[in-house]
């Protein structure tokens, strides 16, 4: 299966998104996971020899789940409509990730909805190393090539910190992640796995920041 596939399989399910669907096209759908595999085995492999810290073994698991979680999000479609990829150093830490949608592909990187030890510490740690965090921001490739998620985010300060403070708003963040939009075009080139490897060496000077936060240092040693 050549990789623009695992895209026709992908709007098909978009289009018929049931179990019924699925169970009579689960062959076609293993084979474009496959595919899916097989484009991110090197790229991990690459990764990897970068950054030994990675603990997926192989890209397949790497790849989240294709069902919804229907007990806690009732309303969503029994499936996703795209592939995730997640590389990483464990459960709850902030890492890197690949969205393969229909319609959205990107690369992202950061900790999504921490819960609230979390996120406190993380706060405490801009609150004191925000410098440093802006600093990573505003490295060229990294400002050139990523964006902020800014959705959510508090009106005010939170309680406890400055409303002057000079990294106020990445204080206000919920979630401290950013995004890589890219492109169908993008992701059949050539050049994909270089795209990827140079965006995660952009971006793991943030995931270091967040997980050494989160950890209370314990991330690095």
């Amino acid at each position: 299966m050549a990789r623009q596939e695992i895209f026709s399989f992908l709007e098909a399910l978009v289009a018929n998104n049931s179990k019924e669907w699925m169970d009579q096209n689960r062959a076609w759908y293993e084979s474009a996971k496959q595919e899916v595999v097989k484009v991110f085995d090197p790229i991990l492999d690459e990764l990897k020899s970068f950054d030994p810290r990675i603990v997926q073994p192989t890209a397949r698991k790497s790849l989240n789940r294709i069902n919804n979680n229907l007990m806690f999000h009732p309303d969503r479609p029994t499936y996703k409509d795209h592939f995730g990829i997640g590389f990483g150093y464990g459960k709850g830490l902030a890492d890197f990730y690949i969205h393969l949608g229909v319609d959205e592909l990107l690369i992202a990187g950061g900790l999504w909805h921490p819960p609230t030890d979390k996120l406190k510490k993380l706060r405490m740690e801009i609150d004191y190393e925000g410098d440093r965090l802006q600093g990573v921001l505003e490295e060229e490739y990294f400002n050139t090539h990523f964006q902020l998620y800014h959705e959510d985010k508090l009106t005010n300060a939170p309680k406890g910190f400055d409303k002057n403070h000079p990294q106020i708003e990445l204080l206000k963040m919920k979630s401290l992640a950013v995004f890589r939009p890219i492109n169908r075009v993008d992701f059949l080139s050539d050049d994909f796995s270089e795209l990827v490897v140079s965006s995660y060496k952009a971006v793991v000077h943030m995931l270091d920041f967040i997980n050494v936060a989160i950890t209370d240092g314990g991330f690095l040693e």
